[in-house]
C-alpha cells in the first residue's frame, strides 16, 4: 500500500462509529458521533435546523443526513449504497491476505443550516489543530487482512477489513505511521472556516436531494 493511500485519503474526514447488524457482511452502518466544539457551530448557525450531512462528492449526493441535537448526530447510510471501488494498491513490504482488496474512502460530514446557507467540514480525531489519531471509514469488496510495513518507509499497517464497512483509524506518532482498526469515542469537530453560500459552493450535493428530514 503506497504513503499516499494514507495521505491523500486517511486525511478527508470521516469516522464511522456504529454497525447495524452483526457479522461480516455489507449491512447498513450507522454515523454516530458528537461535535465537540459544537459552540462554533451554535455561534455561526444558530440551535435550530441544524443538519449533519454525509457527502458522497464523487456522484454529487447527499447519501445521509441527521438533525444535530445538544452536539449529537447520527446518520444511517443505506444497506444499498455501492460505492464505486478502486484497488487499494498495497505497496511493496505489505501484505494482503487472501488477497487485495477494491475499496472505497467515505469521503465528507457536513454541518449545515438552510436558513443561513452555511456549512463546515467535520473530521474525527484526537484533537482539532494537532491531531496524532484520525478515524476514517473504507469500504472494501471482500474481507481482507492488512499487514507489514512499507518498504523504506515509516508507515505500518495491522487492519483488518470486513466486506462492506470498516473503522481505520491513522496514528502519527515520532514520524511513523499507523494504520489499524478504530477505537471508538473520538469527537468530531469543525475543519476550517464555515463556507457562506453553500448550496452554490456544493451546488451537486443540494440539487439532488431534500433535507426535509
Amino acid at each position: 500500500m503506497n504513503t499516499s493511500w494514507t495521505a491523500r485519503k486517511m486525511v478527508r474526514s470521516l469516522g464511522l462509529l456504529a454497525l447495524l447488524g452483526a457479522g461480516g457482511g455489507a449491512g447498513a452502518v450507522a454515523i454516530e458521533g458528537q461535535i465537540r466544539n459544537v459552540a462554533q457551530v451554535k455561534a455561526q448557525l444558530g440551535e435550530q435546523d441544524v443538519r449533519v450531512l454525509l457527502a458522497n462528492f464523487t456522484e454529487g449526493r447527499i447519501v445521509g443526513l441527521s438533525t444535530l441535537r445538544g452536539g449529537l448526530f447520527s446518520i444511517d447510510i443505506p444497506a444499498s449504497f455501492r460505492p464505486a471501488t478502486a484497488p487499494m494498491n498495497v505497496c511493496s513490504g505489505v501484505t494482503a491476505r487472501p488477497s487485495e482488496p477494491r475499496t472505497y474512502i467515505a469521503e465528507s460530514l457536513l454541518v449545515y443550516q438552510a436558513g443561513k446557507n452555511s456549512a463546515a467540514l467535520l473530521f474525527q480525531a484526537d484533537h482539532p489543530t494537532e491531531p496524532t489519531r484520525r478515524t476514517q471509514w473504507v469500504y472494501s469488496d471482500r474481507a481482507s487482512t492488512i499487514q507489514g510495513r512499507c518498504t523504506g518507509l515509516n508507515s505500518y499497517y495491522d487492519l483488518k477489513l470486513r466486506r462492506g464497512w470498516t473503522a481505520v483509524m491513522t496514528t502519527s506518532e515520532s514520524g511513523a505511521f499507523r494504520v489499524t482498526n478504530a477505537t471508538p469515542g473520538l469527537p468530531y469537530w469543525v475543519q476550517g472556516a464555515f463556507t457562506p453560500n453553500a448550496r452554490a459552493v456544493y451546488g451537486s450535493l443540494f440539487g439532488r436531494e431534500s433535507l426535509s428530514r
